[in-house]
């Protein structure tokens, strides 16, 4: 049985650990599969892909891009695309930019709340990539004993209906959906169940969406046998992987693995785009 997890971060967006270290990692826990999948950021897999030869494991070019919904976050994940679409590669410049913009709207609200964070001080958290995240505002929250840990930053400050939240700049979801099939790629909603109200995922289906993340490594048995039937009555892929960061204890990189057949339905849709 292969070992696959198709949903992993790095230092490159909001990750703990750089590319190298998770192919280190990906080594140590014996996987086959791995994608690295950073928020709107080509870098971390990029990274790996020139020191994938040194590993006997499968490396899934991936990324997972914001976008918008009647001003809901949502979060598709794109693989088996070509790295170096320049329009590709446009889109997530443009929305990285979009970052900067929100971070220092959170930092104004804080600031509203009497938590005083420096700008400068997010920058360094977030390291050399400046792809600046609500985990590194949440870093410095807990830095500043403002959070004992994550789970309460997003709850008490950073979460959605929270006093310091603020909505990202990203494309709408059709636009990307759009892109990742002009890229030669596949689109997958990812964490499904954040969306609150699975009615969304047809209006996703209908703007030609791809697959479904059905074995989210924090989706209970109810919520995978619900995703996956959608996804099978919709002729959709699934999909899985932990969502690592590396952080605390909701990841599960390690003792994660997405079924097998995962990897041969992604394999099957690429030769089928190509």
């Amino acid at each position: 049985m292969k070992k696959i997890d198709l949903h992993i971060h790095t230092n490159c967006s909001d990750g703990i650990y750089s590319p190298e270290q998770i192919l280190e990692l990906a080594r140590a826990d014996f996987y086959d599969v791995i994608s690295i999948t950073d928020h709107d950021t080509l870098d971390g897999y990029k990274i790996a892909r020139k020191l994938i030869n040194n590993y006997k494991f499968e490396l899934i070019s991936g990324v997972e891009i914001s976008s918008l919904y009647q001003g809901i976050d949502v979060h598709i994940l794109a693989y088996n695309f070509d790295p170096e679409n320049r329009e590709l590669i446009d889109q997530l410049d443009f929305i990285q930019k979009g970052r900067f913009i929100r971070a220092k709207k959170i930092l104004k609200k804080l600031k509203f709340m009497g938590i005083d964070i420096d700008f400068e001080r997010i920058r360094q958290i977030a390291g050399e990539n400046d792809l600046i995240g609500r985990p590194h505002i949440g870093r410095a929250l807990i830095e500043t004993k403002h959070c004992s840990n994550m789970k309460e930053v997003f709850e008490i400050y950073l979460g959605e209906d929270c006093p310091a939240y603020v909505p990202k700049p990203a494309p709408k979801v059709k636009k990307v959906i759009k892109l990742i099939k002009k890229v030669g790629g596949i689109s997958v909603l990812a964490h499904p169940y954040t969306l609150g109200d699975d009615r969304i995922i047809f209006d996703f289906i209908e703007m030609g969406l791809d697959g479904i993340e059905v074995f989210y490594a924090k989706h209970n048995e109810d919520k995978i046998s619900n995703y996956n039937e959608i996804a099978q009555k919709n002729n959709l892929i699934r999909t899985g992987g932990s969502d690592f960061h590396g952080e605390n204890s909701y990841d599960h990189f390690g003792e994660y693995s997405a079924p097998e057949f995962v990897y041969d339905e992604i394999m099957k849709s690429r030769k089928t785009n190509e």
